[in-house]
C-alpha cells in the first residue's frame, strides 16, 4: 500500500513529471488522428477500387483477340466455382480515342479507355450504376438519353460536392436546343454565302466589306450593280420585300452563331441561348433549302431532334474542365464549380482498332455516340480514361462476332457470394483446367491495384514509426527525471530500506511511477484523439476561416470531407505502446536505486 502511497505523492508534487505526461499525450493523439485519417483514406480509395472493379476478373492474355465464344467460357466458370459466384458479365475493354467538338473548329481528341458493358448483368457485379448522375440510371443502367432532370453535383458528396449547372439543361431538352441550332448556323451561313456572291468588287486596295465597316447603301436606294436587293438589303438594317425587319449583327442568335463571331460558343452552353423558333417572327426567312435537313455523316435521314446513335457512358474527368471557385452571398459559403465541355444529349465520335476478316492485322474504325450519362467514381484515374458502349455495339465496331454467332469478349468479370474469401474463388479457377494459365489470366481487384496498395500500407506504416519517435522522446524524459529523482532522494531510500523495505520493493517504486505516468498520458492522449477525431471537419472548416485558404482542398484531394476511421484494435496497441515505453523508461532508474545500500543513502 506505502508503494501506491508513494506513487501517488511524487505524482501529485512532481510538477516536472508533467512535461512527459504531455509529451505521451501528445504522442498518443498524434497517432490516433494520423491512424484515422490514413486508415479512412485507404478504405475510402479501396471502395472507389472496388466498385468500378469486380471481385475476380478472367482476362486474355491478347486484349486484341479476346477470350473466343464467351458463352462457352461463362458456362466453364458456373461450373467450376458455381458455389462461390453471384453473378458474372462479358466486357471488351480496348484503348480507343475520343473527340468532341468544343465550338465550332475546335475539337478535342482525348485517348480512353473504351469498355464494351452488357447493362443486365454489370449492375450485378461491379457498383458502375452509383457512379452515374441520372436517378432512373442509378436504378437500372441504360444507354436511352433521359428528358432531363441530371444531377448538378455529385449525389455521393451531398451538398458539398462541385456544381455542374449545366448538367441543369441536359438530355433531349439540350439536344433538341442544338438541332434548332444547327439548323439556323447552316442557314444564316448559307445566307452570309449568297450575300457574298452577290457584293460588287472592291473599287480600291480599301475593302469596307473585308475589313468590318457596312457599305454606305440606303435600303431604299440599292446599288444597281446588287443583282439581288433581298440578300443584299438584308445584311444591313431596312426592311425586305415581305415586309419584316431583320438585322444579321443584331439578330437574337447572331451570338450564338459559330464562324460569324469571335467569341467561341462551347458546345455545352449552346441550350442556354435563347434562339427564337422556326415559326417566331423574329427568324430569318430560309434562302433555300438548309444542308442539314438532309444530311449527316452517318445517317442521311437522321433527325437530331428526335433521335440519339447508339449511347455512350462518359468519364466526367474526360469532359471536365478547370474548377473554380463561388461564393454563396447568402451563407458566404464556398463552393466548386465545374464547367463540362460535353453533357448529355452531345455526340462523340470514337476509335479503335478492329480485327481484319481474317483475324490478323487490325485496321481503325470509327463510329458516333450519343452521350447518355457521365460517370464519376471520384477514382481520377478511372474518371479520366472511362468510357462505356453497350458490349454488342463495341463487338460490331470491333469484328468480334464470328459468322456462326459466337461472340469474343476481352475480361469475364466475377461477383463473390457474401462471405465467400474472393483469393480462394481466384485459386479454384486458376486450377481449373478450362482456364490454363497461359490463356487465361485469373486476378482478385486488389491483385490488379497491389501497388497502389502496397504504397499506402508503407506510406502508414513509416508514419507510424516517426510518429511513435514521439513517445519515444517521452521516455527518454521519463529517464531522465526518475534519474534526477533517485539522485534527489537518495536520504529517502536509505531510511526506506532501513525500515526493512527490499531493494525490489524501492523498485517497484519506481515502476508504479512510471506506469502512472504512462497511464495518465496515454487516457488524455486518447481523449484528445478521438475528440479531435470526432470533430475534425469543424476543425478543417474552421482553419480553413483563420487561414484564408483550404486545408483540405477536394480539387486536389477529390474528398468532401476528410475520412477518418478509428480502428479499436490499433487504438489498443497505440496505448499500450506508450504505457510499455513509458514503464520501460524508469527500469534502469529503479534498479540503481534497488542497489543502493542503506549505509551509504544515509551517508548523504
Amino acid at each position: 500500500m506505502y508503494k501506491i502511497l508513494l506513487t501517488w505523492r511524487y505524482l501529485l508534487t512532481r510538477y516536472i513529471a508533467l512535461i512527459c505526461v504531455i509529451s505521451v499525450t501528445l504522442g498518443v493523439a498524434t497517432m490516433i488522428v494520423v491512424n484515422a485519417v490514413m486508415l479512412g483514406f485507404s478504405r475510402e480509395m479501396e471502395n472507389r477500387m472496388h466498385g468500378a472493379l469486380s471481385d475476380v476478373t478472367i482476362g486474355a492474355w491478347s486484349s486484341l483477340r479476346g477470350i473466343e465464344d464467351a458463352d462457352a467460357r461463362i458456362r466453364d466458370v458456373w461450373d467450376a466455382a458455381g458455389d462461390m459466384i453471384e453473378a458474372v458479365t462479358p466486357t471488351v475493354s480496348t484503348q480507343a480515342l475520343l473527340n468532341y467538338e468544343i465550338a465550332p473548329g475546335e475539337v478535342i481528341n482525348k485517348p480512353v479507355e473504351l469498355i464494351g458493358i452488357d447493362p443486365e448483368t454489370q449492375e450485378k457485379v461491379t457498383a458502375l450504376a452509383q457512379y452515374l448522375q441520372h436517378p432512373e440510371n442509378r436504378q437500372h443502367t441504360s444507354f436511352t438519353l433521359k428528358e432531363d432532370g441530371y444531377d448538378v453535383q455529385n449525389h455521393l458528396a451531398g451538398d458539398r460536392g462541385v456544381q455542374r449547372p449545366v448538367l441543369g439543361t441536359a438530355g433531349w431538352k439540350k439536344r433538341r436546343s442544338d438541332a434548332r441550332y444547327e439548323k439556323y448556323r447552316q442557314r444564316e451561313q448559307e445566307r452570309q454565302r449568297s450575300v457574298a456572291e452577290h457584293l460588287p468588287a472592291p473599287q480600291s486596295d480599301f475593302d469596307p466589306i473585308v475589313a468590318g465597316a457596312p457599305p454606305e447603301v440606303k435600303p431604299d436606294s440599292p446599288d444597281p450593280s446588287v443583282e439581288s436587293p433581298l440578300e443584299y438589303t438584308d445584311l444591313h438594317e431596312g426592311e425586305t420585300p415581305s415586309g419584316k425587319t431583320y438585322s444579321l449583327e443584331n439578330s437574337p442568335y447572331a451570338a450564338a452563331l459559330a464562324g460569324l463571331t469571335s467569341a467561341p460558343v462551347y458546345s455545352s452552353e449552346i441550350s442556354q441561348i435563347d434562339l427564337p423558333e422556326e415559326d417566331s417572327p423574329n427568324a430569318p426567312e430560309p434562302v433555300g433549302p438548309s444542308p442539314l435537313d438532309s444530311y449527316d455523316e452517318f445517317a442521311p435521314h437522321f433527325d437530331k431532334a428526335t433521335q440519339q446513335d447508339t449511347g455512350v457512358i462518359i468519364g466526367i474527368g474526360i469532359v471536365g474542365g478547370n474548377r473554380y471557385k463561388v461564393t454563396d452571398p447568402d451563407t458566404q459559403k464556398t463552393r466548386y464549380c465545374e464547367p463540362l465541355f460535353v453533357v448529355p444529349g452531345d455526340d462523340v465520335t470514337l476509335s479503335c482498332l478492329s480485327l481484319s476478316s481474317d483475324r490478323s492485322l487490325p485496321s481503325i474504325v470509327s463510329d458516333r455516340f450519343t452521350v447518355t450519362d457521365l460517370y464519376e467514381s471520384r477514382m481520377v484515374l478511372y474518371d479520366q480514361s472511362f468510357v462505356f458502349v453497350p458490349i454488342e455495339k463495341l463487338q460490331q465496331m470491333r469484328n468480334m462476332i464470328s459468322p456462326d454467332g459466337k461472340k469474343m469478349v476481352t475480361n469475364i468479370l466475377i461477383k463473390a457470394k457474401p462471405g465467400v474469401d474472393i483469393n480462394k474463388l481466384r485459386d479454384r479457377l486458376q486450377s481449373s483446367p478450362q482456364f490454363p494459365s497461359h490463356l487465361f489470366m485469373i486476378r482478385t481487384w486488389r491483385d490488379s491495384q497491389a501497388n497502389m496498395l502496397e504504397a499506402v500500407s508503407i506510406e502508414l506504416g513509416v508514419l507510424n514509426v516517426l510518429l511513435f519517435l514521439i513517445v519515444a522522446v517521452a521516455g527518454f524524459g521519463i529517464l531522465a527525471i526518475f534519474f534526477m529523482m533517485v539522485v534527489e532522494k537518495t536520504r529517502d531510500i536509505g531510511i526506506l530500506k532501513s525500515l526493512g523495505v527490499s531493494g525490489f520493493g524501492v523498485m517497484q517504486i519506481f515502476l508504479y511511477y512510471g506506469l502512472a505516468l504512462g497511464l495518465l498520458g496515454s487516457g488524455l492522449g486518447l481523449i484528445l484523439g478521438i475528440v479531435f477525431v470526432r470533430n475534425i471537419n469543424t476543425l478543417a472548416s474552421w482553419l480553413s476561416q483563420v487561414m484564408g485558404h483550404d486545408v483540405f482542398n477536394p480539387e486536389v484531394y477529390n474528398f468532401y470531407e476528410v475520412p477518418a476511421i478509428i480502428e479499436p484494435w490499433t487504438v489498443f496497441w497505440i496505448v499500450v505502446g506508450s504505457v510499455f515505453i513509458a514503464v520501460i523508461s524508469g527500469v534502469i532508474p529503479a534498479l540503481r536505486a534497488a542497489r543502493l545500500r542503506p549505509v551509504d543513502a544515509l551517508r548523504v
